[in-house]
Formats: structure tokens, C-alpha cells, sequence
């Protein structure tokens, strides 16, 4: 997402279910732009990983996201009070809800 970067950011807490396989963990926006997120979570996958992210706004509405990890930045488990982990996501496409994003990043 370092292209990116010269895109408005907004400050957006959601609910983001994401994983692969199946497999899903928890976490949470802290900002979205049209291009991407930053997902909070103890659980990080690597640059370059495609996952599959299911973000629900506090309306309920659901939005399925295909995006590509960036960066990651996993902090040791004693320390989550006080370094965050998370990882930049790039949005490569929208299967469900692209509008309902796009309206939370204006």
C-alpha cells in the first residue's frame, strides 16, 4: 500500500473477519482509504498473502473483500497493551458491499 499513500485516509473502526481457507480471525479497521485498510489483530499474516476479509459495518451490513497483505507488524504478546499488531491490506477486488466501503472512505 506504500503507493498509496497520497490517498486520504479515514479513521474507521469495523468489525473485519478474515483468513484463508475457511479459516476466519477476528479484527478491526483503524483506517480505510479506496485502495485499502490497516486490519488490527493479533493474528498477521505475511507481505504478499491473499485473504479473503469479511467487514461488517455497525449497520450490519456485510462487505467480502479480496486483498493482498502489504506489510505486517506483529508485536510479542506481553507487549499488545502497548505495540499494536496489524498489517496493511490492499484491496484487489470486491465480490459484495464495494459502494457501502467507498461510502466510509468519503
Amino acid at each position: 500500500m506504500s503507493n498509496a499513500r497520497n490517498e486520504e485516509r479515514k479513521k474507521r473502526r469495523l468489525t473485519v473477519r478474515f483468513g484463508l481457507n475457511g479459516e476466519k480471525h477476528l479484527g478491526y479497521t483503524c483506517d480505510v482509504s479506496s485502495q485499502g485498510l490497516y486490519v488490527e489483530s493479533r493474528i498477521v499474516y505475511k507481505p504478499g498473502t491473499v485473504l479473503n476479509l469479511e467487514i461488517t459495518t455497525s449497520g450490519g451490513e456485510t462487505i467480502l473483500v479480496e486483498g493482498k497483505v502489504c506489510w505486517a507488524k506483529k508485536s510479542p504478546p506481553n507487549l499488545n497493551r502497548v505495540m499494536k499488531s496489524g498489517m496493511g491490506v490492499y484491496v484487489q477486488q470486491f465480490l459484495k458491499g464495494e459502494d457501502v466501503f467507498r461510502s466510509f472512505c468519503h
